[in-house]
């Protein structure tokens, strides 16, 4: 189900939908004394006490993992004028100018920038002046740096081209903007290549400053493991996969705990009293989360594609509670009743599990040196990788390791695609990883889906892949213009 809720701290900048936020003197400036309220480390700390609540239904929607609409779906697909909806279900990028016309504005992209504008950039720009303690200062600008890089990389992904080392330079991407942005002037948006190199110079300088803690006061406050982590996910990217493992393995050795989600366990009744286990993913308490974002999974309809891409027995599909668990076969199928379709759909009903829809957990880091080690060949290495995730991830009566089975590239990435999947499901991550893919030979997909008695089919090269902007971005910045086209 889309939800986005992101509390606004009272000391951010204002925000308008061309983002035209960095220095935030003219908003921080209490009239008439003219006293700025983020002079001291503690007050600009408390723009980091802040909570994440984000969430997406376009990415695993338009993947055809999860149904997030609650509207019937066949009446939807019949409807004779497309909706915002029809066209990202049916995967038809002849109407992609239809789709951005119908985009009002982007939760993602205000959430995202809004963390850079509300948070980030005023702690940058007033860092220097502040008084207080000069380790603090150091630790708020590696903080700030590091959210700062983290954000773009999020929406980078979501609405320009995926990078490719070829064409990059020339892509157009999205607005970095710096605490140094004119406020009176709009941003302009920078090519793929120049996001992502500002992406690697924020985290490499909160890097070499050293002034993260490597754990955190709490998982929604970033620290050392997660400054490695970002700048991992972004080399990863660049298919720069060598320094992606390094920094991975930089990361992983700072924080490489994964959770075991067969002993996450809590109990619950179905409608006829009968007892049964689902998992308990608490929010804020699990190891592997670096960065946390709030997030509960529940009436989002898993599809039976989607299913079909876990491993049998991998513990997010099997141990989350459904609809079907609840009720027992006292009832039909929520998917049936709600969005009519068939009995196969699975609507998720977790209502008390943190699920870090768009956070850092130490498993991505673990894909990141699978990933890297299969590009070397050295397929044995990378499966020990992804048994570091899978041993927390099935019952142990069932779980068997990989390393040492698998010869050949195309099971490597079939493995490695199928625990990424069973990672990610409930993330923004599985619609970053496959269009991402879709730039390395030999990793791309045609995908295909059967909704309502039609199939669709998703090609690697469709534009569709690249989100439009908001109208609203557009009417307030002469600057932005549509990436797709």
């Amino acid at each position: 189900m889309k939800k986005m809720k992101t509390k606004h701290i009272l000391y951010g900048c204002l925000l308008g939908g061309a983002m035209l936020v960095s220095s935030c003197s003219d908003f921080t400036d209490v009239q008439p004394k003219g006293k700025n309220l983020l002079s001291t480390t503690t007050q600009l700390e408390m723009l980091l006490n802040r909570e994440f609540y984000m969430s997406s239904g376009d990415g695993p929607q338009f993947l055809g993992d999860l149904i997030t609409t609650l509207n019937n779906v066949p009446n939807l697909l019949s409807q004779p004028t497309p909706t915002r909806t029809s066209i990202i279900l049916e995967w038809d990028a002849s109407l992609q100018d239809r789709l951005a016309e119908l985009t009002a504005s982007d939760d993602e992209y205000d959430s995202y920038y809004g963390v850079i504008g509300q948070v980030a950039n005023p702690i940058l720009s007033h860092i220097d002046a502040a008084t207080g303690d000069p380790a603090v200062k150091n630790q708020l600008r590696c903080e700030a740096l590091t959210l700062r890089a983290y954000f773009h990389y999020l929406v980078v992904n979501k609405f320009a081209k995926a990078y490719n080392p070829a064409t990059a330079a020339e892509d157009p991407g999205v607005p970095y903007v710096l605490e140094t942005q004119d406020v009176a002037q709009p941003t302009v948006k920078m090519t793929v290549q120049e996001v992502y190199d500002h992406i690697l110079a924020d985290v490499q300088e909160a890097i070499d400053l050293d002034g993260m803690p490597t754990v955190a006061v709490n998982r929604m406050r970033m620290s050392k493991p997660c400054a490695y982590a970002v700048k991992a996910l972004a080399l990863l990217s660049m298919q720069r996969f060598d320094e992606a493992e390094e920094a991975a393995r930089q990361a992983l050795a700072l924080n490489g705990a994964v959770d075991n989600y067969y002993e996450m366990l809590t109990t619950s009744a179905d409608a006829t009293g009968n007892p049964y286990n689902v998992l308990l993913r608490p929010q804020l308490e699990c190891q592997e989360d670096m960065f946390f974002t709030y997030y509960m999974e529940y009436f989002e309809a898993l599809t039976p594609e989607s299913m079909e891409r876990f491993e049998p027995g991998y513990a997010t599909l099997e141990l989350i509670d459904t609809d079907k668990k609840m009720y027992a076969g006292t009832m039909p199928g929520m998917a049936t009743s709600m969005l009519g379709l068939d009995d196969r759909y699975i609507m998720t009903m977790d209502l008390n599990s943190g699920w870090n829809m768009a956070g850092l957990r130490t498993t991505q880091m673990y894909l990141i040196v699978a990933e890297a080690e299969i590009h070397k060949g050295n397929y044995a290495e990378a499966m020990h990788a992804l048994d570091a995730i899978r041993v927390n991830r099935l019952a142990p009566e069932t779980y068997q390791p990989l390393e040492g089975t698998v010869t050949t590239e195309a099971d490597a990435i079939r493995h490695l695609k199928q625990v990424s999947h069973g990672e990610n499901i409930y993330s923004v991550y599985n619609f970053i990883h496959r269009k991402r893919w879709n730039q390395v030979s030999g990793w791309e997909e045609t995908f295909t889906k059967t909704l309502a008695g039609n199939t669709y089919t998703l090609t690697p090269d469709s534009p569709l892949w690249i989100f439009p902007f908001g109208q609203n971005v557009l009417a307030n910045n002469p600057n932005i213009t549509q990436n797709y086209k």
